[in-house]
């Protein structure tokens, strides 16, 4: 019995499916920035085309405007000829009440007195008895056209006023579609700017590379640009004190301890442990930032951020391997800061690295630091750094 047990467990292990950690190359990375380039170029397309749609959209709201301002006017017009349009009308029927009076009269006895009487303007008279005839019928005639005018204005006017309802919902609809496609383009600039940075952190890094002599598949941290083991743990500057701490505040996650002392602006600034400097930015706020990777002898990666920095060192650059006595830059307030402090942040994964799935871009580190925080797993950069309680003063780096 124990040798079919055995056996099954010899199989089990044959059938278990192996699984093989991706070694990061050069190539690698040109092609993870490849990747985004292409992502910021199809990003930019999309821009363009909402900025043609709401371009489009407003000149056919500013259409619709001016052609509502021109029926306002046409129904105005219209009523100003109606009212126009009655009065001649009582003018022709007053006219043509005095045109058959007097041809009633002339058809009286006037006619035949003046007829029997001899008078020489007979001729004169039927003629004009023909004009009068006439004058008659084009008046009943006129008063039928008036009318038909009015009846027809009218009904314009309802038609357009139908044709006013229908162009302001149109307007309406028109003005909600540029309103949801300017928070379209909004997002797309967000998003833009995000994959800029990507590609602003990816450029440098293949640049480094290159320069430090890896080929496209050489392992980077292996075959070449090999990052040192950490040799311990310290604090950031020479001494100061903790403004702020890591946890909750203001409804989201403070993910760094915050330092300072009274003479910030000449405080150096150093790497919390040996490691390589993987990203050099300015933050969508403008403030100056540094991320470097570290890897403890147990082979365990961390990465440290430093922001709000007023300058840098000189020669910092992404792909330097730095010390723990190697000052990357000065305490500042750049960016979206209340005053001059440093705000550091660790976290035990590779931020900005591609293979890493917790931190392979900003958004996933942000989740994964929440995450860790609130099961309790890491509790920010006093898991290996000793500090004081906050506004207590501290000198010395460890």
């Amino acid at each position: 019995m124990k040798k079919v047990i055995l056996l099954f467990l010899i199989a089990s292990l044959f059938l278990m499916p192996f699984t093989t950690v991706k070694a990061e190359t050069l190539k690698d990375y040109k092609n993870e920035l490849a990747k985004y380039k292409k992502e910021q170029q199809e990003n930019n397309d999309k821009i363009n085309e909402t900025e043609n749609k709401i371009e489009n959209s407003n000149q056919e709201i500013e259409n619709i405007k001016q052609e509502l301002q021109n029926m306002t006017k046409e129904i105005e017009q219209m009523r100003q000829d109606i009212v126009t349009y009655n009065n001649e009308i009582k003018e022709k029927e007053i006219e043509s009440k005095e045109i058959i009076a007097y041809y009633q009269m002339a058809q009286g006895e006037n006619l035949y007195l003046e007829y029997a009487f001899g008078a020489e303007t007979i001729t004169d008279l039927i003629y004009r008895m023909s004009v009068v005839e006439q004058l008659i019928e084009y008046n009943e005639n006129t008063i039928k056209e008036l009318n038909d005018m009015i009846k027809a204005n009218e009904q314009r006017e309802i038609e357009l006023n139908q044709k006013e309802i229908e162009m302001t919902e149109r307007q309406e609809q028109l003005t909600k579609e540029v309103s949801d496609l300017t928070g379209v383009k909004a997002s797309l600039n967000e998003n833009s700017v995000s994959v800029s940075k990507q590609i602003e952190i990816y450029e440098a890094l293949v640049k480094s590379y290159e320069e430090q002599g890896c080929k496209d598949n050489d392992v980077i941290g292996r075959d070449c640009a090999v990052t040192s083991s950490s040799v311990g743990w310290f604090r950031p500057i020479d001494n100061g004190y903790v403004t702020s701490e890591f946890g909750y505040r203001w409804g989201s996650l403070h993910r760094a301890v915050d330092v300072s002392n009274k003479n910030p602006y000449n405080t150096k600034i150093y790497p919390v442990a040996n490691g390589r400097i993987v990203a050099k930015y300015s933050d969508n706020y403008g403030a100056l930032t540094i991320v470097i990777e570290h890897r403890t002898s147990s082979g365990q990666y961390y990465s440290s951020l430093y922001t709000h920095m007023s300058r840098y060192a000189p020669n910092i650059y992404v792909g330097k391997q730095v010390t723990v006595n190697d000052y990357i830059g000065y305490m500042g307030d750049t960016g979206f800061a209340y005053g001059p402090h440093l705000h550091l942040e660790i976290a035990p994964c590779r931020l900005y690295n591609q293979y890493d799935r917790n931190c392979s871009s900003w958004n996933k580190y942000v989740n994964y630091v929440t995450k860790i925080y609130n099961n309790g797993t890491f509790k920010g950069p006093r898991e290996l750094i000793y500090f004081p309680k906050q506004n207590v003063f501290f000198s010395g780096r460890r």
